[in-house]
């Protein structure tokens, strides 16, 4: 690790979260790794889940999933220090997170830890490998209307992809990683939308359209649509002629939909290259309608 001063300030800061005893375990990682957030200027707080933990002598599961957290700097950013990798055995050292004093607050740190070294990699241990076992068996929800959903465990979703006016569409339901239950009542807010898919994607594109279409002649305006400029986008058809509602509301095109058991949706379209290649996302709910249009990415 750095041997940097500010470093050395900011990571006792931080440590004093977590309890003085280091103790050590055995963990099966899951797949998110490699993210971290910033906690200030070129000082990071990097993560990664874990499926299961043992003990190091028994070897017996010992807990269920959890995190870990640690600081790193910026010229440690390939591989964040411990290299990590997705669905492997670690043998490790840390330290547990303090207990939180506010009740509200109490559950969501259980089995959060501070990192603090690998002491061993791809390891073998009975228990984790029967839960590595069962976390790769496929687990589908079956449909009459919509067909097969497929587990996505990395993204926390169900998903399949599914005939959409002409054209295809993935479809996400939302699954808290416990209850499949969170799945179906999502699956059965979606049904509600894809028995009558014609209205409602009309009324998706139309609402776009009606927040987006001002926003999208402002992009062409300040964009030079050079046929020979490989790195400009597309633009209006048509010499650069204003884009109407109905134009854009006919240009864009759905690829993604997701939902929770709430009924809460977002739908991506693609953007025809009216804001050189950004999703277009339309938010909302079966209980209050549409409630935003935006691009990202």
């Amino acid at each position: 690790m750095s041997e940097s001063k500010e470093f050395k300030k900011k990571l006792e800061k931080y440590g004093n979260k977590y309890e003085e005893e280091v103790q050590e375990m055995l963990i099966l990682t899951g797949e998110n790794l490699g993210g971290a957030c910033s906690l200030t200027r070129g000082i990071w707080i990097p993560s990664a889940n874990f499926l299961a933990g043992a003990d190091t002598e028994s070897g017996e599961i010992n807990s269920g999933e959890g995190e870990l957290f640690w600081l790193a700097e910026e010229k440690d950013r390939d591989g964040w220090i411990f290299d990590l990798e997705p669905l492997t055995i670690y043998h490790i050292k840390c330290r547990k997170r303090k207990a939180e004093k506010n009740k509200e607050n109490a559950n969501l740190l259980l089995n959060k830890y501070m990192l603090v070294e690998v002491v061993g990699r791809n390891l073998q241990n009975e228990g984790l490998l029967n839960v590595l076992s069962d976390y790769r068996k496929p687990v589908f929800i079956e449909d009459g209307q919509c067909g097969r959903f497929e587990l996505e465990r990395a993204y926390g979703c169900f998903s399949a992809v599914l005939p959409w006016n002409g054209g295809e569409c993935n479809v996400s339901l939302d699954y808290d990683g416990k209850d499949i239950e969170t799945a179906k009542k999502a699956l059965a807010a979606f049904k509600e939308i894809y028995a009558d898919i014609a209205r409602w994607d009309r009324d998706f594109r139309d609402f776009a359209a009606r927040k987006l279409t001002e926003l999208a002649n402002d992009w062409q305006g300040d964009n030079d649509f050079d046929s020979e400029d490989e790195d400009s986008c597309a633009g209006t058809p048509g010499g650069g002629a204003t884009i109407s509602e109905e134009n854009f509301s006919n240009r864009i095109l759905i690829s993604e939909f997701s939902i929770d058991e709430d009924g809460e949706y977002t739908v991506y379209y693609d953007d025809d290259d009216m804001f050189c290649g950004h999703v277009i996302l339309v938010t909302g709910s079966l209980k209050e309608g549409m409630t935003s249009a935006e691009i990202a990415g």
